[in-house]
């Protein structure tokens, strides 16, 4: 597609110590159909080639530029999205599209994706279908579509599906018109689930409308060295205590129209250790006894208390 006269599109693409795989994931981006993008990659100040491979890369394609973060931000990957986001707000972006370091974008993500905001004025993003690999020799954009429950991206009522891990919105998928999240943040006190605290948090405030495109148009990288596993050092970064998620997500959820069907409460675990965390539940007689609706992995990252049974909520 040629797009020089169509929006353009932020990039806003996080990256640490990922000098070994990073130019795959530029490659993806360079390689877009939609060509009227900018590329702003975010450096968590890398200890290895990750800032000498990058330069090298933007010589050659000046739609991507370098930013190594200032002392100013914390570190972490929370501070680094934020760092982003302040730049997106200095250049007057008006689409947004998250990205991280090692993971992979199908050539046509950005126009099948921007196309739909661009001829709908009342969308406010677009999210799309995604899927899992280890090695670059596993992507295969001739894939379409995959049908399967974990993909939905289908829903009347994004928030309620998302918090039911019904629809999986996760930062990669969305593109984003800017003027809607301009002035959320990422909480920079997370030391997991960052991006699903943020997307609450803007679905319980905005009114957001959406298009799901029902196409696979990212892969996402599964390996140990993944930005959340083990880059950070956990005295740098705390998890929130119960009381500080309470008071993080309490008076939100109680302004909000879907807040009578559900109380909303959480905490960061301080383990992987599901016997500890489940100790640390105080589970209430009005729970839902079927588990099928709540993600095992958010167990050791976000942790709810439901007040209703959820079969209410369909």
């Amino acid at each position: 597609m040629k797009s020089s006269t169509y929006p353009k599109v932020t990039i806003l693409l996080a990256t640490f110590n990922r000098a070994h795989l990073i130019l795959e994931t530029l490659a993806s981006i360079a390689n877009q159909t939609y060509t009227n993008f900018e590329c702003l990659i975010t450096d968590d100040n890398s200890s290895d080639a990750t800032e000498v491979v990058v330069n090298n890369f933007i010589k050659t394609d000046s739609r991507f530029y370098y930013f190594k973060k200032p002392k100013k931000y914390r570190q972490g990957l929370s501070a680094t999205r934020n760092f982003g986001l302040d730049l997106a707000q200095d250049r007057n972006a008006e689409y947004i599209q998250f990205f991280d370091d090692d993971d992979i974008m199908h050539p046509r993500k950005l126009e099948l994706q921007i196309g739909p905001l661009i001829e709908n004025s009342y969308l406010d993003l677009t999210i799309c279908q995604y899927k899992k690999f280890k090695f670059v020799s596993e992507v295969n954009f001739d894939i379409k579509k995959i049908e399967s429950k974990y993909c939905n991206i289908q829903s009347k009522n994004l928030l309620k599906s998302f918090y039911l891990n019904i629809v999986d919105l996760n930062s990669l998928g969305p593109i984003f018109r800017f003027s809607k999240i301009r002035d959320y943040r990422f909480s920079e006190d997370l030391y997991y689930a960052e991006e699903r605290e943020f997307f609450l948090r803007v679905l319980l405030n905005e009114k957001l409308k959406h298009k799901g495109v029902e196409q696979v148009l990212f892969w996402y990288r599964k390996h140990n060295m993944s930005i959340t596993s083990n880059l950070y050092d956990d005295v740098q970064i705390k998890p929130l205590s119960e009381k500080q998620g309470d008071k993080l997500f309490f008076n939100e959820v109680l302004k909000n129209e879907f807040a009578p069907s559900y109380i909303l409460k959480s905490f960061i675990a301080k383990s992987y250790k599901q016997k500890e965390i489940f100790y640390r539940i105080k589970i209430k007689k009005y729970l839902f006894s079927n588990f099928r609706y709540l993600n095992l992995k958010y167990y050791h990252l976000l942790l709810f208390y439901f007040y209703k049974r959820l079969k209410h909520l369909n």
